[in-house]
């Protein structure tokens, strides 16, 4: 407790300085001064076209700031001005017949809102007076910009780091189901699927853990990427993965209650804290509505499989004093789709002139595993290969899914210049999905009817049926809080209570203790009770809570040459807290080809103060400043500052840099061993660094493995840089080109050998009475490196037109330059870019709007993977034969058509995979394609109609 009461008196001496600092801002006098004068005018030249250009023009000629979300002013056009106005009135004549108005924040800066739709109209004089100062009822964390506490207009976007949004729109045309596939689409962002997640990153374990998905940024996993839920965190999945750590669900999260998203690359944890080493990703949910919609949807693939069924609905209704509430919902099935309904899923890669690797059933040499003779399940031994198993075809393409949630936002006015708010998300998420019959060798004894020699048996358990998974999840997200204005100062109080439950539930295992080959019948049959005794259902429990509470204030702070210095500053405390109960038997090592599993109950508690300025230093040049002082129960301060540049060099260049560290402390799950199969056999001399107490031969060595605590084990570190422009050469077209390098240090791995890091050498092996190693314990240990570096293009071009409607091209790409990793002080640094994942992804659209019509053609590109052996250095040996190193670039092309034609209808047709692309990989044990990747329905059509009313 010592420990912990020195971190927060330490926690307290900052803030005490950081709330001195600011209320001299607030304070000072010079900050009332700050404002230009209302009655200065400016001379106009706004073109007509969108209204979003014209809200660009005026905000850049006027130097004022505009906050409003993307989807107020979509599809909204003006005249245009061409006037000598003050800033306020050209922002009131150029809203004027739009169904918006403006509030004003500060001097400078307005909330574009909708205007209320009243029960009768009564007629209002143009020219009516507007009050001196109206109700706020603000919307700030929908136009707060990720990467930056400081609200921002959405015409000031070019920030000095590189933010991609997708809009309400942008979702609705993707005719993506799930938060998932829309942002696996995405080029520079890593796909975590579910049946990867669900087998724990083992392309050839047998159990499946539990389904989820989730994506990253930058190369670098899960444990860098920080997902945000309206810019606050949230719990993560309450299973525990070893291979990617706690992870953000993201199946768990309909599109339907999305506004929109966005994405910031590059390091974060200025401020937002751990755990955005790689980046941001900020979804951000409706909050408001005129009125109802509910929307029906039927998908279909052109083979008749593989069904998705969503419907949703959302209704706003504005209350008294200026308030709202919106409640939203969504109910989504999707049937299942297995390997066999696909002929390309196989191990049998001959067609690729690679070899057929699928399983030969039978008796095998014990000494190299080859196969002696077959052995076919209810046939007589034969000495031919006819007993072939292929896992592939038995498991899961996509897991069965059902999920319905229930949404709910209401903020309310208080006062005059505040509001209460409050939100609420609850959710239940069940998936299916099938893995083929357990298979492992097995060593009858001597005398066995199957086996009267004794030989050991490569066997198939299809008595048991296929490995049958099912994971049950529930979310509950609860926040509340109160905002507003004082002076021209924001603040804004939010707490809230994120948990997250799963059940996961499989069949068709084998329990160690319970099989007796002497008992069990290889050629059948087996009797239930027996086969109910060797394979019972395995059931694994977990809940992830986590409870927080923030506070910020921001304003403006005091003039400078560039305009007027914007602050930011705030504290936050939270308590997360992880109980993991694996089943009984999974906790005694006593499941077949399943690692054991480890008990987790443990809670923790962080804070953190932290500050941001922006400096307009001059009138081309902007400074970002942050700095964060985040706490971990255990682990002290940590400290992550970020310096960000803008220089706009003209009207129509900018140039922009951002450097910043960040850190992850390590999870509540990593503070434990790892998940391992307990087991004692023959590995190489080599990895035995010390006299052998069990030598087999020369070169081989029987050791005992299994794992270890380390309580030694420290936070990861990381330095990021970007640097970039982005040229707007009209108000029309604009190309952003960034460049980006992130170093993380202090990785925590799982460490297999005792050379993997020789500062814990005396306690990660155990010696016996000689001084020999008769163990070998694995843990997790700071000894990993990684670098990550590369490019991003993100270019948009808008066209206007009286006949043929309005026209818009974006692409945007990655390239992976390099990926450099050391697994440990004593390993070589290899550039993994492009092994097993493509270096390069590109993603293009075309969107057309005319009168009622709606289209969007959308082009997915990945670049060539390449094919890895074990150690991801080289191509393995059979595929190098065959000339087949590199898996090749894939092209998919999606299209959207939607008429709106019959008052309050809308409807859509969705066509993914246009070209009916099939999958191919060339890394054998994918089984034909990569589910990180690939799409494996081909062809698929999808039908939606929406009712506004």
């Amino acid at each position: 407790m010592a420990r912990f009461s020195n971190s927060t008196r330490s926690l307290l001496h900052c803030t005490l300085w950081l709330w001195a600092a600011l209320i001299a801002g607030a304070v000072w006098p010079s900050s009332r001064a700050l404002a230009a004068d209302p009655g200065t005018t400016v001379r106009f030249d706004i073109a007509s076209g969108t209204l979003e250009g014209a809200l660009e023009t005026l905000a850049r000629q006027g130097r004022v700031q505009l906050l409003y979300s993307p989807s107020l002013v979509a599809g909204r056009r003006s005249a245009g001005l061409r006037l000598e106005l003050s800033p306020a009135v050209a922002l009131e004549r150029l809203l004027r017949g739009s169904g918006l108005h403006a509030v004003p924040v500060n001097a400078d800066t307005y909330l574009l809102k909708a205007l209320p739709v009243p029960a009768q109209r009564p007629r209002v004089a143009i020219d009516a007076p507007k009050p001196e100062r109206p109700a706020l009822t603000t919307e700030m964390t929908s136009v707060q910009v990720t990467g930056s506490r400081i609200p921002r207009s959405d015409i000031d976007m070019v920030s000095a780091f590189p933010l991609t949004v997708i809009s309400r729109e942008e979702i609705e045309t993707s005719g993506k189901q799930t938060l998932f596939e829309l942002l696996r689409a995405q080029p520079g962002m890593a796909a975590h699927h579910p049946i990867s997640v669900s087998t724990d990153g083992a392309d050839d374990a047998q159990q499946p853990f539990a389904v989820a998905a989730t994506t990253s940024l930058g190369a670098l996993g899960p444990r860098a990427t920080l997902f945000l839920v309206d810019g606050q965190r949230v719990a993560n999945y309450g299973l525990v993965s070893s291979d990617l750590g706690g992870l953000v669900d993201l199946d768990s999260i309909p599109l339907s209650i999305v506004d929109h998203i966005e994405i910031l690359r590059g390091g974060a944890s200025a401020i937002y804290g751990a755990d955005a080493m790689a980046g941001v990703v900020n979804i951000i949910l409706r909050t408001s509505q005129q009125g109802g919609e509910v929307t029906m949807r039927y998908g279909l693939s052109e083979r008749g499989d593989a069904a998705e069924r969503r419907l949703s609905f959302g209704v706003g209704q504005e209350t008294r004093g200026g308030g709202g509430v919106f409640v939203g919902g969504e109910y989504f099935r999707r049937e299942e789709l297995l390997g066999a309904d696909r002929d390309w899923r196989t191990l049998d890669r001959r067609g690729d002139g690679l070899p057929d690797e699928r399983y030969r059933l039978g008796y095998v040499d014990d000494f190299d595993g080859s196969l002696l003779r077959s052995y076919c399940r209810g046939a007589a031994p034969t000495t031919t290969a006819g007993c072939l198993f292929d896992p592939p075809r038995g498991a899961s393409l996509q897991p069965e899914m059902r999920r319905a949630t229930l949404y709910l936002h209401a903020h309310q006015p208080v006062g005059e210049r505040g509001e209460l708010h409050a939100e609420v998300r609850a959710g239940s998420l069940t998936q299916w999905l099938h893995n083929a019959p357990v298979h492992f060798k097995v060593q009858p004894w001597f005398g066995h009817p199957d086996s009267p020699d004794g030989m050991p048996l490569y066997y198939a358990f299809d008595d048991l049926g296929p490995v049958r998974n099912k994971t049950e999840e529930d979310t509950l997200d609860v926040t509340a809080g109160a905002r507003g204005m004082w002076g021209d100062w924001g603040w804004d109080l939010t707490v809230g209570h994120h948990q997250n439950r799963v059940v996961s539930r499989t069949d068709g295992l084998v329990r160690n203790s319970a099989f007796d080959p002497n008992q069990y019948r290889f050629s059948g049959p087996n009797s239930p009770e027996l086969l109910a005794t060797i394979s019972p259902r395995i059931t694994t429990r977990g809940k992830s809570v986590l409870q927080q509470a923030s506070f910020n204030v921001g304003g403006p702070w005091f003039p400078l040459p560039g305009g007027v210095a914007r602050v930011a500053a705030g504290i936050e405390y939270g308590r997360e807290s992880l109980r993991h109960r694996p089943d009984a038997l999974l906790l005694a090592d006593d499941v077949a080809s399943a690692e054991e599993k480890i008990a987790i109950d443990d809670r923790r508690d962080n804070a953190a103060v932290y500050a941001e300025v922006n400096l307009p230093l001059w009138q081309r040049l902007q400074a970002d400043l942050a700095a964060r002082v985040d706490y971990r129960e255990g682990y002290g301060h940590r400290l992550s500052p970020k310096l960000g540049l803008k220089w706009s060099v003209s009207d129509s260049l900018t140039l922009r840099g951002t450097f910043a560290t960040g850190y992850r402390a390590p999870s509540l799950f990593e503070l434990r061993r790892p998940n391992v199969e307990e087991s004692f056999g023959p590995v190489p001399r080599s990895d035995v660094p010390g006299p052998c107490a069990f030598p087999i031969d020369e070169t081989r060595c029987l050791v005992g493995r299994s794992s270890i605590e380390n309580p030694d084990l420290r936070p990861e570190t990381s330095r990021s840089a970007v640097f970039g422009f982005v040229w707007s050469p009209s108000s029309r077209w604009s190309i952003s080109l960034d460049h980006y390098r992130i170093q993380r240090r202090n990785e925590i791995a799982r460490v297999v050998s005792p050379q993997d890091d020789s500062a814990l050498f005396k306690d990660s092996v155990r010696l016996d009475a000689t001084g020999g190693i008769s163990d070998i314990y694995e843990y997790y240990g700071n000894v990993g490196r990684t670098e990550s570096s590369g490019w991003q293009l993100d270019t948009q071009y808008r066209l206007e037109t009286e006949r043929h409607g309005r026209f818009v091209w974006r692409i945007s790409g990655d390239w992976l330059q390099e990926l450099r990793r050391r697994a440990h002080a004593g390993a070589p640094e290899i550039d993994y870019a492009g092994y097993g994942a493509p270096r390069k992804s590109l993603l293009a659209s075309m969107q057309w709007n005319i009168d009622d019509w709606n289209a969007a053609l959308w082009l997915r590109w990945f670049g060539t993977r390449k094919v890895t052996d074990e150690l991801q250095a080289s191509c393995p040996a059979e595929n190098a034969a065959a000339h087949r190193c590199t898996t090749p670039s894939s092209t998919t092309l999606d299209f959207d058509l939607a008429w709106s034609g019959i008052p309050h209808w809308r409807f859509a047709l969705n066509v993914q995979n246009l070209t009916d692309h099939e999958p191919v990989s060339y890394q054998i044990e994918d089984g034909g394609y990569s589910a990180n990747y690939d799409d494996p329905r081909g062809r698929y059509y999808l039908l939606s109609a929406t009712y506004h009313f």
